[in-house]
């Protein structure tokens, strides 16, 4: 059992609380809305704020929404949430994020206004075509639709949605995929930078395709798993005696992308990684085919020093949370910023790596859901966690990734994944 009783009632409560408010805020509104500032209770929903109108019912970003597909599914299946309210929700969330994209050619992009459409960073009208395939928006969004008209029995939404993944999987695998993330926090540079191939939509998409894998038993999904994790273990990972280094990026060379910062490793996406490889490996397993033998073998051996490693890169203390990013040339911290949601997403890893490798993570989960109820977990703002906090663990107003709070995805969906076990 990895996690203790008193560990499975904070996550519960956690689930339980944070979910229900989100639906309480989402109520009569077309999007799920949580637009709010966890360290204050400030609520920019209608703020008047000019400065603020990117964090403002105005703006609504696709990443928030397409996760909040899969987490109100996700939610729906473990029994949290009153089901006709979920279901509600879900359908009105669905309809109107298919109402944006069918009016802009099939595809999503980060952030778009009220009638649907695409914004830029700085909130103007975005006039130019989207770049490549596909985007980050197209694949939180095609993977939620997924798991979305799964749970609304909607067959023929259903065949769309498993049609808009795999083009989204396919532009991946082929590097038409090109980031739409737009910057907030100038110390983590995300917008798309020509030469550099992100190691991330390969591994975002590990827990999609585990899910679309059992949903409809299509092996071609199931190759996509173990093409995405062989290259990530095999372009991305350096190993070095029993240490294991995980970088972000790769050059259309496939040799490590170094820039001024060196070369970057961000030890709770390495992390991450983990929990999703491992919920798509234990997929995969249950299929018995004799082909993929051999693979499981190989993941069985590399995973437990690959978690361990970027365990001990990115924990921080006193606060224990993971730090954003540092440099695998000089061992320099680049950010010593601590996200939010790499600690959740680093429970879930440990808990399925246990059971794929039958090991004993049972310290580091304690160590990791300490740190999150102690300096994350904000019980007076119904249990959402703080974004971000700095290297002494005190809250601070920097966005990892999306003005919006989580909608129950990264943190919500990785403890129910771990209850599901415990």
């Amino acid at each position: 059992m990895p996690v203790t009783s008193e560990g499975k009632t904070f996550f519960h409560t956690v689930i339980d609380k944070s979910f229900n408010y989100m639906l309480e805020r989402s109520k009569g509104n077309r999007f799920l809305n949580t637009k709010f500032d966890v360290i204050d209770g400030t609520d920019y929903t209608c703020t008047a704020d000019k400065s603020q109108e990117f964090r403002s019912k105005s703006v609504i970003y696709s990443w928030i929404q397409g996760r909040g597909a899969e987490s109100l599914a996700g939610h729906l299946r473990a029994g949290f949430g009153e089901k006709s309210a979920v279901l509600e929700m879900l359908k009105c969330v669905v309809g109107n994020m298919e109402e944006v994209r069918n009016s802009n050619q099939g595809r999503m992009f980060f952030m778009f206004s009220e009638d649907g459409r695409f914004l830029n960073g700085d909130l103007s009208v975005r006039s130019e075509a989207l770049e490549g395939k596909a985007n980050y928006s197209d694949l939180f969004y095609s993977k939620g639709l997924v798991a979305a008209a799964d749970v609304l029995q909607d067959k023929t939404l259903l065949a769309e949605a498993l049609s808009y993944f795999k083009r989204t999987l396919q532009a991946i695998w082929e590097l038409e995929f090109v980031t739409d993330q737009q910057a907030f926090d100038p110390k983590n540079p995300v917008t798309a930078v020509p030469g550099k191939i992100l190691q991330g939509p390969f591994m975002i998409a590990l827990g999609g395709i585990a899910f679309a894998s059992e949903l409809t038993g299509d092996e071609e999904f199931l190759d996509y798993g173990k093409k995405f994790i062989g290259r990530l273990l095999t372009l991305h990972t350096v190993y070095k005696e029993d240490k294991v280094q995980f970088f972000e990026a790769v050059t259309p060379e496939n040799t490590p992308y170094i820039d001024n910062n060196g070369q970057l490793c961000d030890p709770g996406h390495a992390l991450e990684f983990v929990g999703l490889s491992m919920k798509f490996l234990l997929v995969l397993e249950k299929f018995n085919r004799s082909c993929d033998q051999e693979f499981l073998d190989k993941c069985r051996k590399v995973y437990p020093a690959f978690f361990a490693s970027h365990y001990a890169i990115g924990r921080q203390l006193p606060a224990g949370g993971i730090i954003k990013s540092c440099d695998l040339l000089s061992g320099r911290v680049i950010n010593s910023d601590m996200p939010w949601w790499s600690l959740p997403e680093t429970i879930r890893a440990a808990a399925l790596l246990e059971k794929f490798c039958n090991m004993d993570n049972t310290q580091i989960i304690q160590e990791c859901a300490d740190s999150f109820r102690n300096y994350f977990v904000n019980p007076g703002q119904h249990y959402f966690a703080y974004q971000t906090c700095d290297k002494s663990g005190n809250p601070v107003r920097v966005i990892p990734a999306v003005p919006d709070l989580d909608p129950g995805y990264h943190t919500n969906l990785s403890l129910i994944d771990v209850l599901k076990i415990s």
